[in-house]
């Protein structure tokens, strides 16, 4: 640590995680091998060249790692990419990202043998820290936000239903429990297939922003990550008629690839699937429920989103890129601050002082 912390990139060791959880997988199954494996299939299929591999991060000073996805150029320079955007990493006991331990990492992780790094974190990690975009002499932190919409569960569920829910959405409740809607945790190989054919066509019907992912992931979910992350079926008269993928980790249920039968009037599957997810939260003791965010434009999936109590919350995306471009302007900025009062300070795009 002679010229500061320096960032580690190795294989990643399943033998942690089986350490972890001795019987099964539990909380953050988000950085497990298995759901890492996963994603990393999907991002291969996007891309023609190289192929991405797993791979874990980890700098001097810090007892953390993240699980990422890197990918190596001919030189030995890493792009690596933390997946997906917000989850526990390993050690899941341990307490939150302190300020000196957050400044390592950007210190550690801004030298030549990373090209690009993107770590997107949930703003519950970062209640109270200070940041901020940097230049540095071979490239540049920026620092953006993305808006997730977040439940804040503080009770039971019911009392949730109840004091902060919509009227409309409680009515919705208990008539899919009058009709005998019910949510599957551990679906067979018919009521996945069942769920990805409805996954598939309100994918391309709806015209969804991203890649489709494929029925192996739904697998994953469903049969490797024990408690860690289910597949959720919601089922009417013995049919599959939605479903929606829940994953746990120690702060938060986080729910995402939800799809129904739109063909279906009586009932309200993604009611149930929420509702569920409020239920599940309160059963492990967790008090957030993450349902994700909203694309430009879609005011609809808002207001159903905020019937539920969730609020929009900013989380953090932080940016390393490498190269002549960000040094230059890293150069630029640090000529400022040192000209700062002076009467050059304004040639060099200063203020005035």
């Amino acid at each position: 640590m002679f010229l500061g912390p320096r960032v580690h990139i190795r294989a990643p060791d399943p033998a942690l995680w089986r350490r972890a959880y001795p019987d099964g997988l539990g909380a953050s199954a988000f950085g497990s091998p298995e759901f890492q494996a996963a994603m990393l299939e999907i991002e291969n299929a996007r891309t023609d060249g190289a192929p991405w591999v797993q791979r874990a991060v980890s700098v001097d000073g810090s007892d953390l790692w993240l699980p990422v996805l890197g990918l190596r150029d001919r030189v030995g320079r890493w792009r690596l990419a933390v997946m997906p955007i917000g989850y526990d990493m390993m050690p899941t006991t341990r307490a939150r990202l302190t300020q000196a331990e957050f400044d390592a990492w950007l210190v550690a992780l801004c030298t030549p043998r990373v090209t690009f790094f993107e770590w997107w974190l949930p703003a519950w990690h970062t209640e109270g820290l200070h940041l901020q975009s940097r230049r540095t002499p071979v490239g540049g932190v920026e620092v953006g936000s993305h808006e997730t919409y977040v439940i804040a569960l503080r009770g039971t569920a019911e009392q949730h239903l109840e004091q902060h829910v919509s009227s409309t959405m409680r009515r919705y409740v208990r008539r899919n429990d009058k009709a005998g809607v019910t949510v599957m945790t551990c679906p067979d190989t018919a009521q996945i297939d069942a769920y990805f054919a409805v996954y598939e066509r309100s994918f391309h019907d709806n015209a969804w922003v991203g890649d489709m992912f494929p029925r192996r992931f739904f697998d994953t979910v469903a049969r490797q990550l024990g408690r860690g992350g289910e597949l959720a079926v919601v089922l009417h008269a013995g049919q599959v008629v939605g479903g929606g993928v829940l994953m746990y980790d120690r702060d938060v249920v986080h729910y995402f690839q939800g799809a129904i039968d739109r063909g279906i009037k009586d009932i309200n599957p993604h009611v149930a699937l929420y509702w569920h997810a409020l239920r599940s939260a309160e059963a492990r003791g967790i008090g957030h429920v993450n349902l994700g965010g909203v694309n430009d434009g879609n005011e609809g999936l808002v207001r159903f989103k905020t019937s539920w109590g969730a609020t929009a919350t900013p989380s953090p995306m932080l940016t390393f890129r490498s190269g002549p471009r960000y040094a230059l302007q890293g150069a630029l900025d640090g000529l400022r601050a040192r000209l700062v009062g002076t009467p050059l300070h304004r040639m060099f795009g200063g203020g005035r002082p």
